[in-house]
């Protein structure tokens, strides 16, 4: 504005000094109604102090006596004026030069500026400046939002997310982030610590098995001492008296003739003592782990001949038996006394838990699988597969049913199915038991073939 007003007055005194009077005063009229056309923003004020003539725009009728001053300093002191002020509650800027015209004449003349109008775009300008920046920061801050949510808030979710799933115990929840910063190597570091944490759950958790397995194998060893100690006092203190027994049960059956009532006795005497000294003998031999003669074995005979043992037991229990035992079977190394007393135990304790009768389901199948452990080893086996409808076992139990003494029988000795486990382990076996009460058991023996054998002897 000031520039403006500066440039007017500077226009006009150059045109001012090329006027002569009293020639052209009417010439200086029309540059200053030229100057002052709008009458609404611009007014000029002449004035030639000597002569006394005055100039000056139509509005400025009344109260130009401030403005006469002005000039008069300005021409007394040769040097430009300006200043601001009000003229007729109006604010103004006036800024005043002198000149001297051709003919030596001197005066001055002052360029008003009505500064309302221009405070009132100031005003409004402020306003506009106010709405502008308001709007910027509303949308810098929204920008701000946005950018936090996406950079910030939504990764830090997912570390979160992340984290709940790790308190939880799930350690193969990972993180992707999809981008490379901070955060990134936050989320990286993250999912390090997860697989770390899995390893060393896994790590844990086989070595709890392997410690666990030492302690059982610990209870187990502790166990068969003990059963191997009285298995020794119970051969040396009843194997005595039981060749007595024998004895005299064949003295007297030879000189009591042809009795056949007492001959069917002494007979039965006969049976049992062999049979306790048979008991104690493998007994002996299963602690003692001595290895008897094997041979190749039919097992379809075995399980065959076992079946008519228990023949009378099964019918008086009302057991309905299903056979499945292939025909082309393959051969079994093993003593055949050994394993009949395997299944024996196996079909006996299936008929046990069936006192209302049931199903006794027994087959035999070649599988070529490998042991739990050895993945990649696989080989030929002969499953022989028992299962029963009877009363079943608690889960909690299905892993003490092997241990020496342990029993869920009013009258059993707990040694039956540790035989068991012994002799199918002697011939490089194992049995795997599955079970629910109420629904039955299953127990699956895995005895490999000759097939096997050949194949490692390849």
């Amino acid at each position: 504005m000031k520039t403006e007003v500066r440039s007017t007055t500077q226009a006009l005194k150059v045109s001012l000094e090329a006027i002569q009077l009293p020639e052209e005063m009417k010439y200086i009229q029309r540059l200053i109604d030229a100057v002052s056309e709008n009458g609404k923003t611009l007014d000029v004020v002449v004035y030639y102090p000597e002569e006394n003539l005055i100039f000056h725009s139509h509005s400025l009728e009344r109260s130009i006596e401030p403005y006469l001053g002005l000039i008069k300093r300005s021409v007394r002191e040769d040097r430009p004026q300006e200043e601001f002020d009000t003229h007729q509650k109006v604010p103004m800027f006036s800024y005043t030069l002198p000149f001297k015209e051709r003919t030596g004449h001197i005066g001055g003349v002052s360029t008003l500026r009505h500064t309302s109008l221009m405070e009132k775009e100031i005003e409004k300008s402020q306003w506009s400046i106010f709405v502008t920046i308001f709007v910027l920061i509303c949308g810098t801050l929204v920008l701000i939002l946005l950018g936090t949510r996406k950079w910030v808030t939504h990764p830090i979710s997912k570390l979160m997310d992340g984290i709940n799933h790790l308190s939880k115990g799930d350690l193969d929840h990972q993180i992707d982030l999809g981008r490379r910063d901070e955060l990134s190597q936050l989320a990286q570091a993250f999912n390090q610590m997860a697989v770390d944490l899995r390893i060393a759950r896994e790590r844990i958790l086989r070595e709890a098995e392997t410690k666990l397995e030492l302690e059982r194998s610990l209870r187990q060893s502790e166990k068969l001492a003990t059963i191997g100690q009285l298995a020794s006092e119970l051969a040396h203190e009843i194997g005595t008296p039981l060749s007595i027994i024998h004895g005299r049960a064949e003295l007297m059956q030879k000189r009591l003739g042809e009795n056949e009532e007492t001959h069917n006795y002494l007979n039965i005497i006969l049976h049992q003592t062999e049979r306790i000294t048979k008991i104690i003998q493998e007994l002996l031999g299963f602690v003692r782990r001595k290895k008897s003669e094997w041979r190749d074995l039919n097992l379809r005979t075995i399980l065959e001949n076992t079946l008519d043992l228990l023949d009378q037991q099964i019918q008086r229990q009302s057991v309905s038996v299903v056979k499945d035992m292939k025909d082309n079977l393959p051969p079994v190394i093993g003593n055949p006394d050994q394993l009949q007393q395997v299944f024996l135990n196996l079909i006996l304790n299936a008929i046990q838990s069936m006192p209302e009768g049931g199903k006794l389901s027994l087959s035999a199948s070649m599988k070529e699988i490998s042991r739990e452990g050895l993945e990649e080893d696989r080989r030929p086996y002969v499953e022989v597969c028992v299962e029963d409808t009877g009363v079943g076992i608690k889960r909690e139990i299905i892993q003490q049913i092997f241990d020496p003494f342990f029993t869920t029988k009013d009258t059993g000795t707990g040694l039956g199915l540790m035989v068991t486990q012994g002799i199918v382990q002697d011939h490089e076996g194992w049995i795997e038991v599955k079970s629910e009460v109420g629904k039955g058991s299953v127990f699956k023996v895995y005895l490999p073939s000759v097939q096997g054998q050949m194949k490692d002897d390849e």
